[in-house]
């Protein structure tokens, strides 16, 4: 943490130098850290990227404001105010000042400029081997490609920087989106190259050549490069090394439970634990400094419980007594309900299936709960037999949610304040699991929309079904396969562990699916808002150049 901080100081304090100070930069400091005396062995390297891995994670840590990538989408509106809160009101949400919109910019060319400090020095370290250095190389690159492609999404065409920035500069100007992509996939071959392949990663959550293809991939289809986009999905989905999970498999295998519910038990994202299809999982380590998984829920690398599960241990009896005991971990957890999944998600995308496909079981959408306070008169019994729900909160307080987002049952003793009752203490609310970044199940329905784009809609479905038949879902027909169809199998099978904002972004889909299906972003999103806008903080200190704004929006 302490080298993560201090890359922050350099990257700050390089933005601040005024150019009478240029002498300064060309000093190599011999009291302090700077890029000039920390970057001149591989230990170094491999630090600064631990230092990425962080960042990357954090870009998921999923407090309300940073929940834009479901927020103001066909998957998630606000659960309090929804009209008015987190992107229920667009045009007062999506500004040119809003917070959300300059931490989204800022957050990732500090990824760029952390990939960039790293390939300008690593030229001039010495590695035992070219195969060493090539692998660091990769996972720097394999960084800035995604901060690129995620800055083409959220805005379209942004400035590229591949070179370290070193003084002051103000006159950026942005490259079209065709040119950010194209960098992109620059980006990703050459870690798909030189990165290892999954047999041969240094430590779990490291990246391997797949994630590079399966990232190569999303841009083929950004590009609507079809053959490219199969190329690239196919090397993923026939190495042997990766596959869905059809098995039951880790630490719960002998519990009742189904091989979908197996991924998102604690502990069971891995290889270690035998699991073939995750392709890139950040690693969370509880309670331990920089490990983000913090027992406070507000120092977490994910926040999804204390989000999204419902403020169940809100609901009152139809006596008026409390129904229960508080939030415990059997109920999933400390939720505040402050994101709520839209009705498309909880109910519209199951009807076909709705007692077959797996991944809408009980056990992995909870629906219902059971009053667990023994002074209540309705001890035991479930709430949506016994309570007026019409008259209660079902936006914040009773609604379904996928139980993956927690870790129902098995929270760590750390967070149970009381272990007689299970309550646990307020500052619990976090999602005590490492988290999946890439699973091969996402891979399968990105080569399905390649294989839509090219017109073969009968091998698009058959990589459908392969996800649809982990799940005991009635297989789709070829004629009903389309984008629709395919973004809701997205959403059944990946929900909340998707980038919602940005598939939507990248397939020019965000303002139309949104108007279907969320009732209050819908009537307030406009058709420039598929596209954040630029900051207008970024325009107003660029002084040497005119970065321009994205259509519809005012500086």
């Amino acid at each position: 943490m302490k080298y993560l901080k201090f890359l922050f100081v350099v990257a700050i304090s390089l933005q601040l130098f005024s150019c009478d100070e240029m002498e300064v930069l060309k000093e190599v400091p011999l009291d302090f850290y700077s890029p000039e005396n920390s970057y001149t062995k591989p230990v170094h390297i491999e630090t600064a990227l631990n230092g990425i891995y962080g960042s990357v994670r954090g870009f998921y840590n999923g407090h309300e404001g940073r929940e834009d990538i479901h927020l103001g989408t066909d998957l998630a509106m606000g659960g309090i105010n929804p009209a008015t809160r987190a992107f229920g009101d667009y045009p007062s949400s999506l500004t040119p000042t809003s917070g959300i919109v300059s931490s989204r910019w800022r957050d990732m060319y500090r990824v760029i400029y952390l990939s960039n400090v790293i390939l300008n020095r690593i030229s001039d370290i010495e590695y035992l081997t070219e195969d060493e250095k090539n692998e660091h190389i990769g996972e720097a690159r394999f960084f800035r490609g995604w901060a690129y492609r995620t800055l083409a999404f959220f805005y379209g065409g942004v400035p590229i920087v591949t070179e370290e920035i070193s003084s002051p500069k103000r006159d950026f100007v942005r490259n079209s989106k065709e040119e950010v992509l194209a960098q992109c996939v620059k980006d990703f071959l050459f870690a798909a190259t030189n990165l290892p392949k999954i047999s041969n990663v240094s430590a779990e959550g490291r990246l391997c050549q797949a994630a590079a293809n399966h990232m190569l991939t999303e841009i083929y289809l950004a590009q609507k490069d079809w053959d490219n986009a199969i190329a690239a999905s196919s090397k993923v989905i026939d190495d042997p090394n990766f596959s869905l999970m059809t098995e039951r498999f880790g630490i719960k295998a002998d519990q009742d439970g189904d091989p979908y519910w197996d991924l998102f038990q604690r502990n069971n994202q891995n290889r270690s634990a035998g699991n073939k299809e995750g392709i890139w999982v950040t690693q969370i380590e509880f309670d331990i400094p920089g490990g983000g998984g913090s027992k406070n829920h507000w120092n977490a690398a994910s926040q999804f419980e204390r989000f999204i599960v419902p403020l169940y241990w809100y609901l009152k009896d139809p006596d008026g007594v409390n129904g229960f005991v508080g939030p415990t971990s059997k109920n999933g957890g400390r939720g505040i309900g402050n994101v709520r999944p839209t009705d498309h998600y909880i109910y519209e995308i199951w009807q076909s299936d709705w007692n077959n496909d797996l991944r809408n079981h009980s056990r992995n959408i909870q629906r219902d709960w059971v009053f667990d306070n023994p002074n209540s008169a309705y001890y035991g019994l479930k709430v949506s037999e016994n309570l007026d729900l019409s008259k209660n909160d079902t936006l914040r307080w009773f609604f379904a949610y996928p139980t993956k987002l927690t870790t129902k049952g098995d929270h760590p003793v750390e967070v149970i304040q009381d272990p007689a009752t299970g309550v646990m203490f307020g500052s619990a609310g976090a999602t005590y699991r490492d988290r999946y970044m890439i699973r091969i199940a996402e891979t399968y329905l990105l080569r399905a929309e390649a294989y839509l784009g090219k017109g073969q809609k009968d091998k698009a479905a058959d990589d459908i079904n392969e996800v649809r038949g982990r799940a005991n879902a009635t297989p789709v027909a070829e004629g009903d396969v389309d984008i629709d169809y395919i973004l809701d199998e997205r959403m059944r099978e990946l929900d909340f562990f998707e980038q919602r904002r940005l598939t939507l972004s990248r397939l020019g889909m965000l303002v139309e699916r949104t108007r279907e299906y969320n009732p209050y972003s819908g009537e307030t999103i406009e058709d420039h808002n598929g596209l954040y806008p630029i900051p207008y903080s970024e325009i107003e200190r660029n002084s040497e150049a005119v970065l321009e704004q994205n259509p519809g929006y005012v500086n």
